[in-house]
């Protein structure tokens, strides 16, 4: 199924035209998408364990790297809020209000990278979100196409391996760093 996007201006509001997917990766259109950070075990001293996915090892972009707990490029007649519910339940089987999600930030995020010999072009305006850490997340079912495994690693530990450059990880430092910040505010 050919997926397309709207494109973008940095604001994150739409200008009009639709590509499909690997037009919008072959010409480094800026279109949009969700991360959403799951948590759980928060401590009175602010630390807790946050969910990653490990990335299917043939997947066209970033094959078998640690990333964002649920993420997604907005299709054409989403809204950054919807295709995040959408994620969270095609990704990892939870199916959430969109009440349940907290708006942290907005980022513009991208970059010029090679995955199996090809360009791969990916800029991006990305909502970023906390799931609220009340929700069950006893019944998670990840879907097998698009993740390998799912992870849970101290927020502290996160941080400290992308700063020391492990090549596992591929979470922008800027945006763990924001997330971290956001999230002390409101747990």
């Amino acid at each position: 199924m050919t997926e397309y996007f709207e494109l973008l201006d940095e604001d994150g509001h739409r200008i009009g035209r639709v590509k499909e997917r690997e037009a919008v990766h072959r010409d480094g259109d800026l279109h949009g998408g969700s991360h959403i950070w799951v948590i759980r075990d928060v401590k009175p001293d602010g630390h807790f364990q946050v969910l990653l996915q490990r990335r299917r090892y043939d997947k066209d972009s970033f094959p078998g790297c640690l990333d964002v707990s649920s993420a997604g490029h907005m299709t054409a007649g989403e809204t950054f809020l919807s295709t995040a519910v959408r994620e969270l339940e095609e990704e990892l089987g939870i199916r959430v209000s969109e009440d349940k999600l907290v708006f942290l930030f907005k980022q513009l995020v991208g970059g010029e990278f090679e995955f199996y010999g090809q360009p791969f072009k990916n800029y991006e305006v990305n909502f970023v979100y906390l799931l609220k850490p009340e929700v069950s997340l006893e019944t998670l079912n990840y879907q097998r196409e698009e993740i390998e495994e799912l992870v849970w690693m101290d927020s502290e530990e996160i941080m400290a391996e992308i700063r020391g450059g492990n090549p596992e990880f591929c979470i922008w430092e800027e945006e763990y760093g924001r997330f971290l910040e956001e999230v002390s505010k409101v747990i």
